[in-house]
């Protein structure tokens, strides 16, 4: 299915492929298009790929899958409720919508989640034209003519064209649809299946950009803003996928299901994206706020899955439970290649302290990640190295490893100027005050962690003072830069973006990824370069080196990542080998898109649990795609 939401694109992860959970931006060129377009590009010449259909492809669901249970639905549970249905406009890119929209809409073009080559969807054919010397690129598709809404209207090009300017309308009151589909000149409907567009300006992932918009029909959403916010506020317009709202269950604020097509039309012609997807006949979305009521109701059985976020559960509590030791409950870690974000402490490098480089490699070198990871998160994490970690985009093998070290901190505070104590035992700076930081956070879970870490700065001579407020005033205070140091996660994009999080036009501006405020005239360039290299292997070579430059000038003190995720589930469900994609990230979606009910295994866990019977619990750790690609 497509994006469910571009604007995510900008700067943080995203879903795609309809719970098949993959970034749209671009997929691996063919090498004979990356020579010749390598070799147009240098000749200022033009390039065509023709029309293209993705090939044979590997089908995504397994041909094992079952959909005969069909009096139980599969329950998500939901933090909050969202505060509308709608695919566009204020409040509307939250999870919990983006997860309804990818199982609603359909993109004309996808990338397989395993090969992360082109694949169709409403798309049958695509076309790609590029000229060097305009710098431009004009895209072509061809939809598919069995392609169907749900009304049983067919999706037609004036339906992609519709969907276009309904992203690009102000009245939305929805920017970031504005600032990405205004890179496309005004598409061209070409017959009533074909429409072309052409890019205002070169940039090699413009194509998965239009590719990836969610395609509604036209008489729907070619409509006034006022209205469109106004009359989709709790409904859905009506889309190609394979789920529709089954209106009748929305409870505002509590939940609401989501019903099976058994018209989809990918899956009425047998297409391989489609087949054996998507097996729940009812999907029930329940809001519960608190997760440790969450984790109980699921130790009742109310929901079928539950994903463990805390590494003292996974470690400590869940091995004792009698449902895990029992076997009902199966406990998995498992690891797949999914792209993953960086995070750590950010300075705030526009103001003192932070503006001298030496402050911040010594307090890099002051934060205790190893033991954060030894004494709570029991040895569950890795350190992060780079700021594409976890793939081969990023530069961490050869980044120089910053740990733990308080006698290389002294040397940089003493280079910055922090040579003498005040009676206290803080350092004094050559203006003569304190190295006194205010440490902003929210949420009190997370104190323990700068409490330990306090502790260490502290005795090297830093007033770390702790300062808790509530999520919105901190995400005011941070996209406003009013801050000197917090701890940031980001999310990841298949395919990086570098530009979000480092231009230097960025740094001194509010509201963008460029937090810190980094700034570096040879980082400009490579961005310019990287948006203008169709070539793969130079793109990796690119943000290396961009990785590279990054770290040198010590914008975060990186902190740890997980290449896996922890998931409980009640003995009840079949799921292909290898369990869901290669780079699946969002646990429900993945397993919305590739798992289903075992009639045999409902019937086993019932057994079991009426007579005490244990059942094997299997293999924790699960490797289905081999090794990870190192940093």
């Amino acid at each position: 299915m497509p994006l469910a939401k571009l604007r995510s694109l900008l700067g943080s992860g995203s879903l795609a492929a309809a719970a098949i959970a993959v970034t749209l931006l671009s997929p691996k060129a063919p090498v004979s298009a990356q020579d010749v377009g390598a070799a147009a590009k240098a000749a200022g010449q033009k390039i065509d790929t023709g029309w293209q259909n993705g090939g044979n492809y590997k089908p995504l669901g397994d041909p094992r899958a079952l959909r005969t249970v069909k009096d139980r639905p599969l329950k998500i549970a939901w933090a909050s409720f969202p505060p509308t249905l709608r695919t566009d406009g204020p409040y509307s890119n939250l999870m919990q919508t983006r997860t309804l929209h990818s199982l609603l809409y359909e993109s004309l073009v996808s990338i397989h989640p395993d090969t992360e080559e082109y694949m169709p969807q409403l798309a049958k054919e695509w076309r790609i034209q590029t000229d060097f010397e305009k710098g431009k690129q004009t895209f072509w598709y061809r939809i598919d003519e069995r392609a169907k809404f749900s009304t049983g209207e067919p999706v037609l090009a004036k339906d992609v064209y519709a969907s276009w300017w309904h992203q690009v309308q102000e009245d939305r009151n929805d920017p970031s649809g504005v600032v990405v589909y205004s890179q496309f000149e005004e598409p061209v409907i070409v017959d009533e299946r074909t429409i072309k567009v052409t890019t205002k300006k070169m940039n090699w992932r413009l194509f998965m950009y239009f590719s990836g918009l969610s395609v509604m029909p036209e008489k729907y959403i070619k409509i006034p803003g006022d209205e469109y916010l106004r009359q989709y506020d709790w409904k859905f317009v009506p889309g190609s996928g394979p789920y529709l709202m089954d209106m009748s269950t929305l409870k505002k604020g509590e939940s609401l299901e989501m019903v099976r097509r058994s018209d989809w039309w990918a899956e009425v012609n047998q297409l391989p994206w489609a087949l054996n997807t998507f097996n729940f006949h009812r999907i029930k979305c329940v809001v519960v706020r608190d997760r440790e009521l969450l984790y109980e109701k699921f130790k009742a059985d109310e929901f079928d899955h539950y994903r463990v976020i805390r590494a003292q559960r996974w470690v400590e509590e869940i091995p004792k439970e009698d449902v895990v030791i029992n076997g009902w409950v199966k406990r998995r870690k498992i690891y797949n290649q999914a792209p993953h974000g960086f995070s750590g402490l950010t300075f705030n490098m526009r103001k003192p302290p932070f503006d001298d480089k030496n402050v911040r490699l010594a307090f890099a070198h002051l934060f205790n990640r190893e033991k954060l990871i030894k004494k709570v998160f029991f040895d569950q994490y890795k350190l992060v190295d780079s700021y594409f970690p976890g793939r081969d985009w990023g530069n961490g093998d050869k980044n120089p490893k910053i740990r733990f070290d308080p006698d290389l901190a002294e040397e940089y505070l003493f280079d910055a100027g922090y040579e003498d104590r005040d009676d206290a035992g803080f350092l004094i700076g050559p203006d003569g005050k304190r190295l006194s930081v205010e440490f902003v956070y929210s949420g009190p879970s997370s104190q323990r962690l700068w409490l330990i870490i306090r502790e260490d700065f502290k005795k090297a001579g830093i007033e770390l003072i702790l300062q808790e407020i509530d999520y919105s005033t901190l995400t005011k205070n941070i996209s406003e830069r009013n801050f000197s140091i917090h701890f940031q996660s980001w999310g990841a994009l298949l395919f990086p973006n570098p530009r979000t999080s480092w231009e230097s036009s960025l740094a001194d501006k509010k509201n963008n990824n460029n937090i810190p405020g980094f700034k570096s005239p040879e980082v400009d360039k490579l961005l310019e370069e990287y948006d203008l290299t169709f070539d793969r292997p130079r793109q990796k070579q690119i943000t290396k080196k961009i990785d590279e430059l990054v770290f040198q000038e010590c914008p975060y003190a990186l902190g740890w990542y997980a290449d896996y995720l922890r998931v409980l589930f009640w003995d009840r469900f079949g799921h292909p080998e290898k369990w869901w994609s290669r780079i699946g990230q969002d646990l429900d979606l993945q397993i919305i898109a590739y798992w289903w009910f075992d009639p045999a295994k409902m019937e086993g866990l019932k057994k079991a649990r009426s007579s005490g019977e244990k059942l094997p619990q299997g293999q924790v750790e699960q490797h289905p795609w081999g090794k990870k690609a190192k940093n």
